[in-house]
């Protein structure tokens, strides 16, 4: 008798891009399937799973997948169990995602320099509604729309690249060793940038605004993650070898940068959901400098930091209203 993630291959179409080969389900997987898929995955080593094909395992779709009509719930229709999530799931999840996700793909890690903010789990509810949204708001199709810009031709990449190499240099002076210290603390989407810049104590007033940073970085993941597969733009040490990245560079292609996008989303809602509130000159600052420290990292060109926040405005008052009802617990957090 074959194991889930032999028969999970048997059903799946392989796609091979930056150097790797990535299963695709084809099959549905109920949740007790889906949670002995993650057991069995981490009990053979593999921490890392894949949040956008395990999202589409169990999300409720309404558009037609491989020419049938879909009107249930995949994975069953058992996701939820009353009000919370399954049990086995929930484990799973929490041990699986977490360890692998929020620490380098999907965004989300809550520990600070000195603070540890309290972890979510993956955010189903709102990750269903960007779903939704991208049906009826077309968050996929921004550059088809005339909103995104599209990424440069691969000779302007080239002309990037030695800005790229300026910054290489001046990252490896003595004089830059913090930047050095915030490029791999912020490799692990670490919170502690954004919640400085607005005087935010665990302590204290804090923890729901924690939580919704963190929603904002699996939801801006997963839109990030759809542009890069999408533009399909080579990282800078791919067209310039004379580029030598500081830390080891995602699988993922270039453009637009996830880091800028997902930072500035961070800047984007939280004014929005606070604007009297006195930080947020110096949320935004913190947030170009996330992006900025990418290129001096030598993982991004300056027009993937640009895409990044223009994609973020783009996409803020969308997540504005898919997080609502956080955002007014944000709200009475420090009003």
């Amino acid at each position: 008798m074959p194991n889930l993630v032999s028969q999970q291959l048997l059903s799946a179409k392989l796609v091979v891009r930056d150097q790797q080969i990535r299963s695709i389900p084809q099959a549905v997987l109920d949740t007790d399937q889906l949670a002995a898929l993650i057991d069995e995955q981490r009990a053979n080593g593999s921490d890392l799973i894949d949040m956008w094909h395990l999202y589409q395992a169990a999300l409720p779709r309404t558009e037609n997948f491989g020419g049938t009509p879909i009107s249930s719930v995949r994975g069953g229709g058992r996701l939820h169990k009353g009000v919370s999530l399954h049990k086995g799931l929930h484990k799973s999840l929490h041990k699986g995602l977490h360890k692998g996700l929020h620490k380098g793909f999907a965004g989300g890690g809550a520990s600070g320099i000195g603070q540890q903010w309290p972890e979510i789990l993956p955010p189903w509810l709102e990750l269903r509604r960007l779903e939704q949204e991208r049906i009826s708001m077309g968050w996929d199709k921004l550059d088809e729309d005339g909103l995104l810009e599209k990424p440069k031709g691969t000779q302007a990449l080239i002309a990037e690249t030695e800005e790229i190499i300026k910054k290489q240099t001046a990252l490896r002076q003595s004089k830059n060793a913090w930047r050095r210290a915030r490029i791999e603390i912020e490799a692990t989407n670490d919170l502690s940038a954004y919640m400085t810049a607005i005087g935010a104590d665990e302590t204290g007033a804090g923890t729901q605004t924690a939580h919704l940073f963190q929603k904002i970085l699996w939801l801006g993941n997963v839109i990030g993650l759809y542009y890069k597969e999408r533009f399909a733009v080579d990282r800078p040490h791919v067209l310039n070898a004379r580029i030598e990245p500081y830390i080891p560079v995602p699988a993922f292609s270039s453009y637009p940068s996830n880091h800028a996008f997902q930072s500035f989303l961070i800047a984007e809602v939280f004014a929005r959901a606070v604007p009297e509130h006195g930080g947020l000159l110096a949320l935004y600052r913190a947030a170009g400098q996330v992006a900025v420290n990418r290129e001096y990292a030598g993982l991004h060109y300056r027009s993937d930091t640009k895409a990044g926040q223009q994609l973020a405005r783009l996409c803020a008052p969308m997540l504005e209203k898919i997080l609502n009802e956080h955002i007014l617990l944000v709200r009475k957090e420090w009003y």
